[in-house]
């Protein structure tokens, strides 16, 4: 299968590149690391990896022809910085979306697969959270990722381009390499390999869903594989931590007590976002297979290389 993976150099992206790579497809990355992710180098090689922005037409119209598939994982994607600058997330995440719709639309290209979030759902009114749960984002990040899924199915119901949006709860694991950090296991991790503290918020009252970034790139291949209408999963694990309990998990796994720094309240945080994944089940036959004392050691391990080089 030839593919296009955008935003390939990312976190999750560069793990899905590897992974399709590994399962014998035709990968194409395009990447412009504004957001810091891995340097050219370091992609799988046996990717084609282009550095350049979905926002140019021009680069999209060498690219996206002969493609079957398009996984779209570029986006502005740090909520801190969503509520600084709301309208580069807009423009960034719904207009350059739409720009690569359009150019699939020219040449033929009628799948995609579509890294959406959780943060479409805000402030849960129940969990764990279903697909048909209201969709009432808190912060301009989550408002971003669900107008481009209403755009998704605007394009399918108007021009036969079909997709599925992977609403991923919280995505960990090795090659994370977000700058500036925000995700609590990265930052967690890379501070407890170097002997720091580890920053908290909300005094760790906050429940979250976490996935192992392995399971995330299995899921996008699933999905690409049922990409004939327009149909929307939740990526989680089904089940939910406390953050302080989180923080007991990886002393475990590392194997001594950390320092905990109580950094009292942020913006944008929603308090329980636990999934339903019980429709991927269903649908995809897709299910976690990584838990998270196994995904932090290999998180630890991948940070511990990286900080010794």
């Amino acid at each position: 299968m030839k593919v296009l993976i955008t935003g390939g150099a990312g976190f999750i992206g560069s793990n899905l590149t590897k992974f399709l790579c590994d399962q014998g497809h035709e990968v194409t990355v395009i990447d412009d690391l504004s957001s810091a992710g891995h340097p050219p180098d370091e992609i799988d090689k046996r990717a084609n990896m282009v550095v350049g922005n979905i926002g140019d037409d021009k680069l999209l119209d060498k690219l996206i022809p002969g493609k079957e598939v398009v996984f779209h994982l570029a986006a502005a994607g740090i909520i801190k910085l969503s509520l600084e600058n709301p309208f580069f997330y807009f423009q960034n995440n719904v207009q350059n979306g739409v720009k690569l719709l359009e150019a699939m639309r020219r040449h033929g290209v009628d799948k995609i697969v579509y890294s959406s979030s959780s943060s479409c759902y805000g402030e849960p009114e129940k969990t764990p959270i279903s697909e048909d749960h209201p969709l009432n984002p808190i912060n301009p990040y989550g408002g971003s990722k669900i107008a481009f899924e209403h755009v998704l199915s605007a394009y399918y119901h108007s021009f036969g381009i079909k997709s599925v949006s992977l609403r991923y709860f919280n995505v960990y694991g090795p090659g994370d390499e977000q700058i500036p950090r925000t995700r609590a296991v990265p930052t967690w991790v890379a501070n407890a390999v170097e002997g720091k503290s580890l920053p908290m918020y909300w005094e760790g009252k906050q429940k979250k869903d976490y996935i192992f970034v392995e399971d995330v790139a299995r899921a996008n291949l699933m999905a690409a594989g049922k990409c004939d209408g327009f149909r929307v999963y939740n990526v989680g694990s089904g089940n939910g931590i406390w953050m302080y309990d989180l923080a007991k998990v990886l002393e475990k796994v590392i194997g001594h007590k950390l320092e905990i720094k109580q950094m009292g309240e942020r913006k944008g945080d929603p308090t329980v976002t636990v999934g339903d994944i019980s429709k991927i089940k269903k649908e995809l036959g897709w299910k976690p297979e990584v838990d998270l004392e196994t995904g932090l050691k290999r998180t630890i391990e991948y940070y511990a290389g990286r900080i010794k080089k």
